[in-house]
C-alpha cells in the first residue's frame, strides 16, 4: 500500500516547494526577466515588461498534502509564465465553521479574492450576487468530455460556474493485519458487516475510530445509503424539492431506513468519537486501537504520512448498505474552484485554472495524491488511489452531481448538525429514534424555507 520510494518522493516534493512557496503564507515567484537598462528602450520592448500579479486563493483544504499540492501547481505555473511577477495568497478557512463567513466579509469590504474554491450549487449567493464567473462557454473546460455528473457537480441552475480538478469519495479503510489476524475477509453485505464488528470487538479491539467532532464524517457515514437508494429511485430532484419545501424528509423512506441501518453499527463507539477530528482519528486508527474507520479519499495523503516508515498497511471497501448488494461507490467532484470576474486579476486567474485543470494535473497530483476526473493519478498514488479512480470510470458509482441541485451551504450545515446530534445520543446512550432525528431536522428544513421564501 505504501513504498519508500512514494514516501521519499513525497518528501522530497514538499521540501523543495516549502523552498518555493509556503502554504497558506502569500508567496512570491520572482521573475527572471533582467531590469532593463536606461541605454536599451528597443530590448525592453522586445522582451516586454513583466506584470507584477497578486493572487487571492479562498480555500478549505485542512489537509497538509493538498496545501502542499496547491504550493506546486502555483509553481509550476508561475515557472510556464515569466511574463508574471505572481504573489500569491493562498488563505484557508475550515469549510465547516469559517469559510464561508470569511468569504462573504471579504468580499464586502471590497477585498476581491480572484479564486473561491467551492460547489457553485452550495453556494448560490455568490452566484447571484456577481462574485463567480459564468464558465459555461468555456472552451477548456468543454474540452476535458467531463461526465454529466462531473459537470452538474460544477454547476448551478444548468450552467458551469466552476473548474473541476479532482473526485472524492468515501468508505470503510481497515487494518489489514486485524483482518488478517481475526479471519476476516471484506464484507460483502450489511450483515457480514455486523458480524465482523462483532467479531473485532470480542478480539479486545475497538471496531471504529470515528471522527464526529468535524461534521462532515456523520454526513459521509449516511450518504452511501441516501444517494445510492435516491438515484437507483428515480430521485434526482431529492434535494431541489427538500429546499423548496415541495416534498419533507419523511416522503422518502430510505432517510429513515438509512438512520437505522448507521444507527446499528454506531453501537461500537469508543468514547473519543464525539471529540476527535479527522487526525486524531487517524492516529487511533493507524496505531491499531480500531480495525476500521470511515473515511475519505481526501485525506489518503496524510494518512500516508503518518504511516510512513511503520509496517502498517490498510484496505478499502465500500461499505454494503443492505444484504442485497446495492452499494456503489460514492463520487462528488472534490476540489472545484470558481473565479472571481470582479477581482483585479481575474482574467489571469482563469489562465492559471485553466492551466490546473489541464498540464498542471501532474503538479497537483503527484503531491496531493488526488485521482484527477480524467481517471489519470500520479505514479507515485498509493495503490488504493488507482483503485479508486478505476472503479470511477467502471461506472459503478452514485454520483452526487447527476442530482438536479446538491444542499445548498445552509440545509447542508442543517443536515450535518442533526446528524452529528444522532451520532451523539448513541455516544451518550439516550439513543435518538431515526423518526425523532428526522422530525427535528424536517422542523429546521421548514424554519430555513419559511424565512428565506
Amino acid at each position: 500500500m505504501k513504498s519508500k520510494k512514494f514516501v521519499a518522493l513525497l518528501l522530497v516534493l514538499v521540501m523543495a516547494l516549502t523552498m518555493v512557496a509556503c502554504g497558506s503564507k502569500s508567496t512570491e515567484t520572482p521573475s527572471t526577466t533582467a531590469a532593463p537598462k536606461a541605454d536599451a528602450p528597443a530590448a525592453t520592448e522586445a522582451k516586454g515588461e513583466v506584470k507584477d500579479v497578486q493572487i487571492t486563493v479562498f480555500h478549505y483544504m485542512v489537509q497538509t498534502t493538498k496545501q502542499a499540492g496547491l504550493d506546486a501547481v502555483e509553481a509550476a505555473f508561475a515557472a510556464e509564465h515569466p511574463e508574471y511577477n505572481i504573489t500569491w495568497d493562498n488563505v484557508m478557512y475550515n469549510q465547516g465553521t469559517d469559510y464561508f463567513p470569511q468569504l462573504q466579509t471579504a468580499l464586502a469590504s471590497g477585498d476581491q479574492p480572484e479564486i473561491m474554491m467551492g460547489n457553485p450549487g452550495l453556494y448560490p449567493d455568490l452566484v447571484e450576487q456577481g462574485y463567480v464567473a459564468d464558465l459555461t462557454d468555456n472552451a477548456v473546460i468543454n474540452g476535458l468530455g467531463l461526465p454529466s455528473g462531473d459537470l452538474g457537480d460544477v454547476s448551478a441552475d444548468g450552467r458551469i460556474y466552476g473548474f473541476p480538478i479532482d473526485f472524492k469519495t468515501w468508505g470503510v479503510f481497515y487494518n489489514k493485519k486485524i483482518f488478517s489476524d481475526l479471519g476476516l475477509s471484506e464484507p460483502k453485505t450489511y450483515t457480514e458487516l455486523l458480524n465482523a464488528c462483532q467479531t473485532i470487538a470480542d478480539a479486545g479491539i475497538d471496531p471504529w475510530a470515528h471522527a464526529f467532532g468535524d461534521a462532515v464524517f456523520g454526513d459521509i457515514e449516511m450518504r452511501n445509503y441516501i444517494w445510492t437508494k435516491a438515484l437507483a429511485a428515480g430521485d434526482n430532484d431529492l434535494f431541489s424539492k427538500l429546499m423548496s419545501g415541495e416534498a419533507k424528509l419523511a416522503d422518502y423512506p430510505y432517510f429513515a431506513e438509512g438512520l437505522e441501518t448507521w444507527a446499528k453499527r454506531l453501537q461500537w463507539m469508543r468514547d473519543d468519537a464525539m471529540v476527535n477530528d479527522q487526525n486524531a482519528a487517524l492516529e487511533v486508527f493507524t496505531s491499531g486501537q480500531a480495525a476500521m474507520m470511515y473515511f475519505g479519499s481526501w485525506g489518503i495523503g496524510d494518512l500516508e504520512a503518518m504511516i510512513a516508515g511503520s509496517d502498517f498497511e490498510y484496505g478499502f471497501f465500500v461499505e454494503p448498505i443492505d444484504d442485497e448488494g446495492s452499494a456503489k461507490l460514492n463520487v462528488q467532484v472534490d476540489q472545484c474552484f470558481m473565479v472571481n470576474p470582479n477581482a483585479e486579476n481575474y482574467d489571469v486567474a482563469v489562465q492559471f485554472m485553466e492551466y490546473w485543470v489541464t498540464e498542471g494535473g501532474s503538479s497537483w497530483s503527484a503531491v496531493s495524491l488526488m485521482p484527477l476526473l480524467n481517471g489519470s493519478v500520479a505514479d507515485n498514488a498509493p495503490d488504493i488511489v488507482k483503485t479508486l479512480a478505476s472503479i470511477k470510470g467502471s461506472g459503478n458509482i452514485a454520483h452526487y452531481g447527476d442530482f438536479t441541485a446538491p444542499f445548498n451551504s445552509q440545509f447542508t450545515t442543517d443536515w450535518r448538525t442533526y446528524l452529528t446530534a444522532f451520532a451523539e445520543s448513541y455516544s451518550n446512550g439516550s439513543n435518538q429514534s431515526p423518526e425523532e432525528c428526522l422530525k427535528a431536522m424536517q422542523a429546521k428544513f421548514d424554519q430555513n424555507i419559511a424565512e428565506n421564501g
